[in-house]
């Protein structure tokens, strides 16, 4: 988190006449750094949703949702 705020406080705002604030600018370094937190952010909302769907599995009573992994890997696109 710390770098996340780190690249924050570096951005740096270009400002019309009026001294609004219109657009922002960060390094490369910066950018990169806040994507990879919201990517974690959005694995981390995937993983909580699924925490109940897991649970259920655990317990032996499996969603329709799921499929065996045997019948469905020769399926897999693998990039």
């Amino acid at each position: 988190m710390t770098d996340v705020l780190k690249a924050l406080k570096s951005a740096n705002f270009l400002v019309d006449a009026h001294g609004q604030r219109v657009a922002v600018q960060l390094s490369m370094a910066s950018w990169e750094t806040l994507l990879d937190w919201v990517e974690k952010q959005e694995d981390a909302a995937i993983v909580k949703a699924a925490i109940p769907q897991l649970k259920q599995l655990r317990s032996g009573s499996a969603s329709e949702e799921w499929l065996d992994w045997d019948a469905v890997k020769e399926q897999w696109d693998e990039d």
